[in-house]
C-alpha cells in the first residue's frame, strides 16, 4: 500500500486527462506520473527510501506535487513544512523529524540553509530558476536512469508529517498513514460525489493538511484537475476559476471573505460550481448567507483537524444539503463522541469535547508516547474542539477546549508564543490570548508583566517575537501591564 499508488492507477486509467494547470502549463496524468516515478528512481539513487524522511519547502506548484509523490514513491516520509516560517522555526522541525533531505524552493531557499546550518541534510530545489549549479527535480528528472513504481508500505507505516498542537509550547509531528489518507481521500470522495471530470481550486497552501487532502489526493485520487495558485490574488482567483470552469473550491473563510468583498457586488454567478468548501476554521453563518447570495454559490461547511486527515465531517455534497451552522456529518467510516470534563458520554444536544475514530486517525506524534497517550485513548483522539450533535447527525462546533487562537485558517497555540516571551530575562509573567477580527478571523494578542525594577520596550518585545515566529504567530500588539 502507497499513497502514491493513486496516481499511478489514475495515470493507467486517464493518461491524456489534464492532472494540474499552472499560469500557461498544462500537465497530463501521463506526464505527471513519469516525471514522479522518475524523480523516486532518482531520490532512491541518492539513498531516500523506507526509513528516511524528506522535508518540503516550497509553494503551490506542481513541483510541490511532484516532491510530494515523488518521495513516497521512494518510499519515504513526507514532513510538510510552512515555507514562510522563520529559520528556528524550520530548524526545530527539521531536527525533530531527523529528515535527511529538504526540497525547497529558491524563494525559500535562504531561511532553509540557515535552518539546516552544519546538520547533514541535503538540499534539492524543486526549481532551479535557470541556475545551473543547483540540483533540481527537472534535473534529476532528467537525468535519472529508469522509473521506479511506487515502494511497498504496510497501511500503518506513515506517510505524511505535519506539525501541530503545540500544546506544551513546542509543535508536534502528526503522523499520518498511508492507509489513513487514502481513507480519507476515498471518503471525501463519497460525500462529495466527486469525478474525473472536476476541477479543484488549489490556492490555500498544500503544506496544510486539509489542502493537501482535499485539494491534491482527492483529485489524483479521482483524475482530476488541479489549478495550482502558488499565492492568492483576487483577480486571478476570479481569472481561473470561470476559465478552468472550476467545480470544487476547498479555501479558508478569509479567502471568500476578500473574494466577497471584492466581487460581491460584480453580479456574477457561480451556481455552476459544485461546491464552495470552506474549512480550516469554523466559518460565521452570516459570511456563508453574504457569499451564497452575492454568487448563487453552492457552500459546504466541513470539519477537520490535522490529526484526523484532516477531513473529519462535512455538509453532503452528494445530497446537496447543508445546514447552516454546522460542519456536516461525519465521514463514511469515521465515528464522532462527545465528552464531558469527567469523561462521560454525552447524548445528542449536549455539548461536550469532540473524539474522532476512524482509519483517518493519526498513528501518534512524532517521538511523543506521552503525549500521544493524552490525546489518544482508546482508539478515539481528544481534538480539544467543543461541540454538539443534533439528531441527524450534524455537529455543531461551539468552541475550543484547550487554547487555541485560529488567523486566516491557521492554528495559533497560545503556549507557543508564551514560552518564547518567557524566555527574555525582562518577563516575569505573561498571557497571549486572540481577539476577534473581522479579515482574519482571530489576530494575536499578547501582556507582559515585567520583573520589579526592570524595564522593557514593548515594541521591542514584538520586534523579538517576529524574528522567532511566522507572521501569523506574531501578536499585533504586545501590552505590559503592572
Amino acid at each position: 500500500m502507497n499513497l502514491a499508488d493513486n496516481l499511478k492507477n489514475t495515470a493507467e486509467r486517464f493518461p491524456e486527462r489534464t492532472a494540474g494547470v499552472f499560469y500557461d502549463r498544462r500537465i497530463s496524468y501521463e506526464q505527471l506520473y513519469r516525471d514522479v516515478s522518475r524523480f523516486a528512481y532518482a531520490l532512491g539513487g541518492m539513498d531516500v527510501g523506507p526509513g528516511t524522511r524528506v522535508a518540503l519547502v516550497s509553494p503551490n506548484t506542481p513541483d510541490y506535487c511532484v516532491g510530494f509523490y515523488g518521495a513516497l514513491a521512494a518510499g519515504a516520509e513526507v514532513v510538510a513544512v510552512n515555507p514562510l516560517y522563520t529559520p528556528r522555526e524550520m530548524e526545530y522541525i527539521f531536527r525533530d523529524s531527523n529528515v535527511t533531505h529538504v526540497i525547497v524552493n529558491p524563494m525559500f531557499e535562504e531561511s532553509a540553509k540557515e535552518a539546516i546550518r552544519e546538520r547533514s541534510i541535503r538540499v534539492i530545489y524543486s526549481d532551479a530558476m535557470g541556475d545551473p549549479a543547483k540540483p533540481d527535480i527537472k534535473k534529476l528528472i532528467a537525468s535519472a536512469g529508469g522509473e521506479a513504481a511506487p515502494a511497498n508500505r504496510a497501511p500503518q507505516d506513515t506517510a505524511l508529517i505535519v506539525y501541530t498542537n503545540a500544546y506544551n509550547g513546542y509543535y508536534m509531528g502528526a503522523c499520518l498513514t498511508h492507509e489513513g489518507l487514502i481513507f480519507d481521500a476515498e471518503a471525501c470522495k463519497t460525500v462529495s460525489a466527486t469525478v474525473e471530470e472536476d476541477a479543484f481550486f488549489t490556492v490555500i497552501p498544500l503544506f496544510h493538511a486539509f489542502s493537501a487532502t482535499v485539494n491534491m489526493n482527492l483529485p489524483i485520487l479521482v483524475g482530476g484537475k488541479i489549478v495550482f495558485h502558488e499565492m492568492f490574488k483576487e483577480e486571478r482567483v476570479i481569472e481561473d476559476l470561470e476559465k478552468e470552469r472550476v467545480s470544487i473550491f476547498a479555501a479558508v473563510p478569509t479567502v471568500f471573505r476578500r473574494l466577497l468583498e471584492k466581487f460581491g457586488s460584480a453580479g456574477k454567478d457561480y451556481s455552476w460550481v459544485k461546491a464552495f468548501v470552506p474549512g480550516g476554521a469554523t466559518m460565521p453563518v452570516k459570511l456563508i448567507e453574504d457569499f451564497s447570495a452575492a454568487f448563487n454559490a453552492n457552500m459546504y461547511e466541513g470539519y477537520g483537524i490535522t490529526e484526523c486527515g484532516p477531513v473529519t465531517t462535512s455538509n453532503p455534497i452528494y445530497k446537496r444539503e447543508s445546514k447552516p451552522g454546522s460542519v456536516g456529518q461525519p465521514l463514511e467510516g469515521v465515528r464522532v463522541r462527545f465528552v464531558s470534563p469527567d469523561g462521560r458520554i454525552l447524548p445528542p444536544g449536549e455539548r461536550g469535547e469532540l473524539a474522532v475514530s476512524g482509519k483517518n486517525v493519526m498513528s501518534g506524534y512524532l517521538n511523543r508516547p506521552e503525549e500521544t497517550a493524552k490525546f489518544v485513548k482508546d482508539g478515539w483522539f481528544y481534538t480539544g474542539d467543543e461541540a454538539w450533535q443534533d439528531e441527524e447527525g450534524y455537529v455543531y462546533l461551539t468552541g475550543h477546549v484547550r487554547r487555541l487562537i485560529l488567523v486566516g485558517g491557521f492554528n495559533v497555540y497560545p503556549e507557543e508564543v508564551e514560552r518564547l516571551l518567557m524566555e527574555r530575562p525582562e518577563v516575569q509573567s505573561c498571557r497571549v490570548y486572540g481577539i476577534p477580527d473581522v479579515s482574519l478571523g482571530e489576530k494575536v494578542m499578547a501582556e507582559a508583566t515585567l520583573k520589579p525594577g526592570v524595564n522593557a520596550d514593548a515594541g521591542e518585545l514584538r520586534k523579538y517575537l517576529r524574528s522567532m515566529l511566522a507572521a501569523y504567530k506574531t501578536p499585533r500588539r504586545v501590552e505590559i501591564i503592572g
